[in-house]
């Protein structure tokens, strides 16, 4: 089992700001989080959200990560937010292990409707959960510094998992649909769909 995430964030955020020389302080006035929280979030008592993370991590000269079988994971993609890249590789693996959104919903011990707006990043979603998501998935939630992502043998995810004919012939009648309609009845990330939409339209006008 992983030692508690929050703990083990904690410790990683308490290494940095050190490595940094900055005071609790001097990090709550750069992040414009106060020093009590930095104070209970170094102790593992205080679990923030992702997006509250990455802006602690950005200020120490880091950045959010998942790293899946000891390999830094680098998607290609436009991302909204550090919430959103990281939440759509955790989708991107699940759908890589064949795992069914309401089958990990109740691994996770959630409601398949609040898997569903985790995935999208439509909500702020807690640190400890998206910690949890990677450990379920094998993989972890990791703060790195630009040296160690450089150090870091990368696992890029470059092509797309193969449709099926059935698939393809969903798209093909469906192409013009929202892509959040797309990806819910495909159960398949939002990168596959954007891939072979793309292929479908270039298709279409050859």
């Amino acid at each position: 089992m992983e030692e508690n995430s929050r703990i083990r964030i904690g410790k990683r955020i308490e290494e940095l700001r050190l490595m940094k020389r900055y005071t609790k302080l001097k990090l709550a006035k750069l992040t414009n989080i106060s020093s009590a929280s930095i104070t209970r979030m170094e102790a593992g008592r205080h679990s923030v959200g992702i997006d509250t993370l990455a802006k602690i991590a950005q200020v120490l000269g880091s950045t959010l990560e998942i790293v899946e079988d000891g390999k830094l994971r680098v998607e290609d993609g436009e991302w909204t937010s550090e919430r959103e890249r990281i939440l759509t590789q955790l989708k991107n693996i699940r759908i890589e292990k064949n795992l069914r959104q309401r089958t990990f919903a109740n691994m996770l011990g959630v409601a398949c409707c609040n898997m569903s707006l985790i995935e999208s990043a439509k909500r702020s979603t807690g640190s400890e959960v998206v910690a949890q998501i990677a450990n379920l998935l094998n993989c972890r939630l990791e703060i790195l510094t630009k040296h160690e992502r450089n150090a870091m043998a990368v696992k890029k995810i470059k092509n797309c998992k193969k449709m099926s004919q059935a698939e393809i012939d969903f798209l093909k009648q469906n192409i013009k649909a929202p892509l959040s309609f797309l990806t819910a009845k495909l159960d398949r990330s939002e990168i596959d769909i954007k891939s072979n939409v793309q292929k479908l339209k270039l298709r279409i006008k050859q």
